[in-house]
């Protein structure tokens, strides 16, 4: 039977109990108005089409390149395997309406839910929710012998002639008081040591909860450099002497020609020690945790790797994960010409017109300051939960390394929220001051959480 307005019935499935179209337009608008969809125009959008077309029975119109047409503005002939904006949007649906059924007060709500690999929702009554039947136990019948009364009249008889037992001795109502506290201590403590079991200990040990619960290696995908040459051919050591140490800065080596035929590529090849210390710090992190860990580089790393490993991405400008990761969120990396002056950046979407935080490029050898976001966010993409330790420089890089493994640095930015945050994706920005080529203490400059 296909839902009509006046009942819905889940997808494909049993029509009975209904669902009144009432009940699911009621539970639309909570969820919705809810934190987890009020800031998402386009999880708004694309829950509230598919279920207004369920519950009309317009089945033909939840088809993804319908919903790309209808909801995104899409052209009806678009190509739907190089625009997947319809799949990534269900995906971070489907988290979102996750998020908010975790939560105690609605867990026992009307759900709307988006089955995995489908546009139809389903919707579950309250009573299917509420309701546990217990499995039924097929036991056998247990053979019992027959009892040889003749053998047991001998010492009925002897205990009938025996003298009465004493009376049973009464139990006060203190006895009674001191058991039941007792139980309650046991009860307690049985609790704190099952919650503390399965708890994140500490604001840092939440932060690291999304990418520990299902045991899998975490790749630490570390940036590499994106202009890193060889000099080759017959000129090599004429031109690594030339364009080397305090020669690099004479009349000579500026009067030099290079041609591309003498240079290769080799940036693969290398890491930046800050961007690396900054990996290694996060893999002890992991180690000290006992949980599995795998270190490489930005070159090595594919998107069908990612899709079955969680990913701590490791640098901001020279990597290309950090930057897909934030490139739609509140806090990104753009390159700015201001003045005259090339600057990399830290933009707000807030105010985006006035860069914040920037670094002019090249970089100075007495530059002062650098900036970082850390970033905890669910990746629509990929489906899994990636962290990003990135710096517009490397001295962030290694900054926000340190922000990410010192419970006191995460805790101090924490301590003051509600608990929710941890159920929540999390943008850091941070900042560092550079003396003597040495990143001081990280220090939060702004938050955001969604």
């Amino acid at each position: 039977m296909r839902p009509t307005n006046a009942d819905a019935a889940p997808a494909g499935g049993d029509a009975s109990p209904k669902v009144s179209a009432a009940s699911v337009h009621l539970q639309l608008a909570r969820v919705l108005a809810s934190p987890h969809f009020r800031n998402s125009k386009r999880s708004q959008s694309l829950l509230r089409y598919v279920v207004e077309a369920q519950l009309a029975g317009e089945a033909d119109s939840l088809k993804e390149r319908c919903i790309g047409a209808a909801v995104f503005s899409r052209d009806t002939a678009y190509d739907t395997a190089q625009d997947p904006i319809v799949r990534n949007a269900a995906i971070d649906v489907r988290k979102r309406l996750a998020q908010y059924y975790l939560e105690h007060q609605h867990s026992f709500e009307l759900r709307i839910e988006l089955p995995t690999g489908s546009y139809q929702p389903v919707f579950v009554p309250e009573t299917q929710l509420a309701t546990v039947e217990a499995p039924r136990l097929d036991v056998p019948p247990i053979d019992v012998p027959p009892v040889d009364l003749p053998r047991l009249d001998a010492p009925l008889r002897e205990l009938s002639a025996a003298p009465p037992p004493p009376p049973p001795r009464r139990v006060g109502k203190r006895a009674f008081a001191l058991a039941a506290t007792a139980s309650l201590l046991l009860a307690a403590a049985g609790t704190y040591l099952w919650f503390n079991q399965r708890s994140p200990a500490t604001e840092l040990d939440a932060f690291w909860e999304p990418l520990f619960r299902d045991g899998k290696t975490i790749q630490i995908c570390i940036g590499q450099p994106t202009r890193l040459f060889r000099f080759i051919g017959p000129r090599t050591e004429e031109l690594t002497r030339a364009l080397s140490g305090p020669a690099a800065r004479s009349p000579e080596a500026a009067a030099l020609t290079v041609k591309a035929a003498e240079l290769a590529w080799v940036a693969p090849e290398f890491l930046y020690l800050r961007d690396a210390l900054s990996g290694f710090r996060v893999a002890s992190w992991i180690q000290a945790k006992g949980r599995p860990y795998e270190l490489v580089s930005v070159a090595s790393t594919t998107y069908s790797q990612l899709r079955h490993t969680p990913l701590v991405a490791i640098g901001a400008f020279n990597n290309t994960w950090s930057l897909r990761v934030t490139a739609e969120l509140r806090f990104l990396f753009e390159r700015r010409t201001v003045n005259g002056v090339a600057y990399n950046c830290i933009i707000d979407r807030r105010s985006p017109a006035t860069p914040l935080w920037k670094v002019a490029q090249p970089i100075s050898p007495t530059m002062s300051e650098d900036f970082a976001i850390v970033t905890r966010v669910f990746d629509p993409s990929t489906e899994r939960t990636v962290i990003s330790v990135a710096g517009i420089e490397n001295y962030g890089t290694l900054a926000a390394g340190e922000f990410v493994t010192q419970p006191d640095y995460i805790g101090a930015a924490l301590a003051a929220n509600s608990p929710q945050w941890r159920r929540q994706n999390v943008q850091f920005v941070l900042g560092t001051k550079v003396i003597d080529g040495t990143p001081g203490p990280p220090r939060v400059l702004a938050v955001h959480y969604w």
